[in-house]
């Protein structure tokens, strides 16, 4: 590549750096301040914060209201997702068929704290689930005895890595979930051009990263015709149609983030989960192949599969959303209870 290239490419990554660098006010990466309480006939929810590596994380803590140490279920959303987009009904739903529920933003993402923003790696997100599970487990307002795991897509992906190494977990249920990143990974390549893109932008990133400097953000997921992790008409107005707007979610992510999931491969450890585990999955879904979902029940025994309708995105609003509650609220329901 020619140093015409290289100069105008580097200069672009870093006053893109510096713009965006300006849009987080909070410094030094410390958690948002915890919301009141919230209270209703049915359920209380708590906003409390847990240690997650060298940062603070956020979580709302669900609890129906008439039971007294009930079971809990740890939530997460996947890839850049926050707690409060998409997940609260699902919460919500199970608090009313009596679990508790704990539903957390990774470090770097929404209310958690920790710098720099918006870089996923898979490898610190396992550890904010650890970090959640150990919180959630000395809780005196739950039975920490009685714990299960709900993720939704790249989520669903972490709760299987996460169960294959606790043998106590009671339940895992994986949303939409990502399973086997071959499969995946050929599900969402968009071409040559937008590979060589997305891997200049991320070596920028990366040698941002070298020098001190904040994150070269893209959008997690773009319209066609624009540049972004995802670059999909549907999924973007899907997606867009979901985040309220009080919400923390910011469509970016850190084009680095690429380069953290070389080594991650949920279905390489599935076969040492022990726990009855749930798989919520479509047969429309373009961005976690059902594929991998039917190569999963297939060879598990612990394994059963409920369907929702429609693609990935579609899980978190209804009628979708009610299938997918409804079989996890029983499934859950049936291993907690």
């Amino acid at each position: 590549m020619t140093r015409r290239v290289v100069l105008p490419l580097a200069a672009l990554a870093v006053a893109a750096a510096l713009t965006l660098s300006r849009c987080d006010p909070r410094r030094p990466g410390t958690a948002a301040a915890p919301e009141p309480e919230q209270r209703s006939d049915a359920l209380v929810r708590r906003d409390l914060r847990f240690p997650c590596g060298e940062a603070e994380c956020a979580g709302w803590l669900y609890l129906p209201a008439n039971e007294t140490r009930p079971p809990v279920v740890v939530m997460a959303h996947g890839f850049a997702g926050t707690r409060d987009v998409g997940l609260p009904a699902t919460a919500e739903r199970l608090a009313r068929a009596g679990l508790a529920v704990f539903v957390f933003d990774y470090r770097h993402f929404g209310a958690s704290g920790g710098l720099p923003r918006q870089i996923v790696d898979p490898a610190s997100q396992l550890e904010d689930w650890r970090a959640a599970l150990r919180f959630v487990r000395a809780l005196p307002a739950v039975d920490g005895a009685r714990v299960a795991l709900f993720g939704s897509s790249l989520g669903g992906g972490h709760a299987l890595v996460i169960a294959a190494e606790d043998p106590e977990l009671r339940a895992v249920v994986a949303q939409a979930p990502l399973i086997d990143s071959g499969v995946e990974g050929e599900a969402t390549f968009y071409g040559a051009a937008w590979a060589a893109r997305l891997l200049l932008s991320a070596w920028a990133d990366m040698a941002l990263s070298s020098v001190g400097a904040e994150p070269l953000l893209m959008p997690a997921i773009a319209p066609r015709g624009g540049f972004g992790m995802i670059v999909d008409d549907s999924a973007y107005a899907a997606f867009e149609q979901l985040v309220p707007a009080e919400s923390t979610y910011r469509n970016a992510v850190a084009a680095r983030s690429v380069f953290l999931f070389d080594d991650y491969d949920p279905s390489a450890r599935t076969g040492a989960i022990r726990a009855p585990v749930l798989l919520i999955a479509s047969r429309a879904d373009r961005f976690a192949p059902y594929a991998a979902v039917e190569a999963y029940a297939g060879r598990a025994a612990n394994v059963e599969v409920a369907n929702f309708d429609g693609d990935h995105f579609d899980v978190y609003a209804p009628p979708a959303s009610t299938q997918a509650g409804d079989a996890a609220a029983a499934f859950l329901a049936r291993h907690l209870r």
